[in-house]
């Protein structure tokens, strides 16, 4: 393919009924995106290795995957303190001046991986407002992922450090960075605990508590009831000429913005037995609300076990996600809905994946033929939202190369929100918190529409569909060599191959999961056992060297894969810009070559 062809503006694609004036994600986005993930990936080994002096000391007798943990904490209390910070400036200045740190950019960058969860924090923070601002803009930040490889300007460093009290460089921050401030749930005295201490019951840690030190107070401070003290402030918050909502009640489980039921979802909880305000001793509304704040505390005697019986109770109408997805936002005292520390270790797991099939190499998309997997999956990614657009009701599981796409899309915020509407019809999220069984069902799904939509496997590295049947493997054997063409091409560029294996990062979390870095067990068994032991110890080279990831070997399992194929369904097809599709359902119609 020439240089020519590539540059050419694509053709519109087909989502749903509607067409869209070329690719809503740009192959030099991707591109941007991808040194963002190699730049987190540097960090995040020089942080498990300790590959840099400035660690502390007590950080060099933690376990490897705790000693990210932590880090990753301080990134999110600093995260915040920028968030509060933030001042709308046009989108140049931002770039040269505002522009934060590297590990700060990490954890905003996993928050916009929940579009919906994000958004909404949007719309019910105060603290995130101008954030907000910046959304249409942050597209232009994956066309300057070159940041992450560059010296910060002074300027930009005395910004950071003026607005936050913290350091620019990730590494002079955690050595300075030792405490977080919090406030007590019951007296609201606040107090400094560390983020790791010598019994395990730092802030960071997976047992935290502390005392409070007021001798008439003197509660056991935990995530628990912090999180009870969350659950009370945005219940009670009412402030006259706005409209506040309880976290994860403004989105619907279909995507749709729904600001009727969230302002019904929290009048149901404020008439509750447990929530509602007993007693009115003041005429002032901030006293008043302070006063019923307490109240529903008290109501549940701190205790978070007790809190979720509570809107269990008031909420018995509802179904038991719309229960569990408002009582999964509060979890500690950050503002945020999103575990943001969690949300980056999963991120973590598939910036893993993209260096194993060696997409995070500099050097990976230079060659003009390679260059075609970013257009590639470009194309399966159209393919992927016209997917959802077809059965709105439907949980489809992506592939590595079309999460790619996603993620980039997604950090396009307003932007992406807005496509979803014109296109799928709906705010599409990115589950970030799905069981196992439900991925596989899920996974098992997508697969089976794929073929029927588009008459081409959705998984083309040779390997079988999970569960698939003897006569399903015959049928799909057989639609290869008798199909009518279609335009999410057959064969693909060989290291495109194993990029078809599912993208399962967003699987619940296990703590042995976590300390891993990996999956766990994916469905897809050549992709499990693909790599050896020697060279799963290649991805632990130290920032500044080069990275040697390798990819996963690849072992054909079914005859369209074998050599003896004509060359005509061996070689890597062009990407044309033609729509994916035409019709719908199983009508794929040939177009004519371009």
């Amino acid at each position: 393919m020439t240089e020519a062809a590539r540059s050419a503006p694509p053709m519109a694609f087909s989502i749903g009924s509607r067409r869209t004036p070329g690719p809503l994600v740009s192959p030099e986005q991707l591109k941007g995106h991808l040194r963002l993930l190699r730049a987190f990936f540097n960090m995040r080994l020089t942080v498990e290795e300790c590959k840099d002096s400035r660690l502390p000391a007590f950080v060099l007798q933690m376990e490897k995957h705790n000693r990210w943990t932590w880090f990753v904490t301080v990134a999110v209390d600093r995260f915040e303190r920028w968030v509060k910070s933030l001042q709308f400036v046009p989108l140049e200045k931002f770039t040269t001046k505002h522009f934060p740190p590297l590990d700060v950019w990490m954890v905003w960058h996993a928050y916009l991986l929940n579009p919906c969860w994000y958004a909404e924090d949007c719309e019910r923070l105060l603290i995130l407002q101008q954030l907000r601002l910046l959304n249409m803009s942050v597209v232009a930040s994956l066309n300057i992922g070159k940041l992450a490889r560059h010296e910060p300007s002074e300027g930009r460093v005395a910004s950071w450090h003026k607005k936050t009290g913290t350091f620019f460089d990730p590494f002079d921050a955690v050595a300075d960075l030792t405490h977080r401030q919090i406030e007590c749930p019951r007296c609201r005295t606040r107090l400094f605990v560390p983020f790791v201490n010598d019994n395990g019951t730092g802030y960071a840690e997976k047992k935290f508590s502390a005392l409070c030190p007021l001798p008439g107070c003197r509660l056991k401070i935990t995530k628990g009831n912090l999180a009870v003290a969350k659950f009370a402030r945005d219940l009670t918050d009412d402030e006259e000429g706005t409209e506040s909502y309880m976290a994860g009640t403004l989105y619907t489980s279909t995507g749709k913005r729904d600001a009727r039921q969230a302002k019904a979802v929290k009048e149901l909880l404020a008439r509750s037995a447990d929530f509602s305000r007993k007693t009115v001793k003041t005429s002032l509304e901030r006293i008043a609300r302070l006063d019923w704040e307490k109240e529903v505390k008290e109501s549940v005697g701190y205790s978070f076990d007790q809190l979720k019986e509570s809107v269990t109770e008031a909420m018995k109408g509802s179904s038991q996600a719309s229960i569990a997805k408002l009582l999964s936002a509060y979890q500690d005292d950050r503002a945020f809905s999103v575990d943001l520390v969690e949300a980056v270790l999963r991120q973590g797991l598939f910036t893993k994946k993209m260096g194993e099939l060696g997409w995070l190499q500099s050097s990976a998309f230079r060659d003009e033929s390679k260059a075609q997997i970013l257009d590639h999956s470009i194309l399966r990614y159209h393919g992927f939202l016209d997917l959802m657009a077809s059965t709105p009701h439907a949980m489809f599981v992506p592939t590595l190369d079309i999460d790619l796409v996603w993620h980039s899309h997604q950090l396009m915020a307003s932007r992406y929100l807005i496509d979803c509407e014109t296109y799928v019809g709906r705010s599409v999220d990115h589950d970030f918190k799905v069981g196992e069984s439900r991925l596989s069902l899920a996974f098992d799904e997508t697969c089976r529409a794929w073929l029927s939509r588009f008459n081409v496997p959705y998984m083309q590295c040779g390997c079988p569909p999970p569960d698939e049947t003897v006569v399903q493997k015959l049928i799909r054997i057989l639609r290869l060599y008798t199909q009518r063409r279609s335009h999410l091409h057959t064969t693909i560029h060989p290291d495109h191959l194993p990029a078809t294996h599912p993208s399962v990062h967003n699987a619940v979390l296990t703590f042995q999961r976590i300390a891993s870095g990996s999956f766990g067990n994916s469905s897809h068994h050549h992709y499990n056992n693909s790599q050896t032991e020697k060279e799963k110890g290649k991805d632990r080279d130290g920032p500044g060297r080069k990275l040697s990831f390798t990819k996963p070997v690849l072992q054909p399992s079914i005859p369209w894969m074998e050599t003896s194929l004509p060359d005509k369904l061996q070689r890597p097809v062009q990407l044309s810009p033609a729509p994916p599709y035409v019709n719908f359902g199983t009508d794929v119609r040939l177009f004519p070559e371009v």
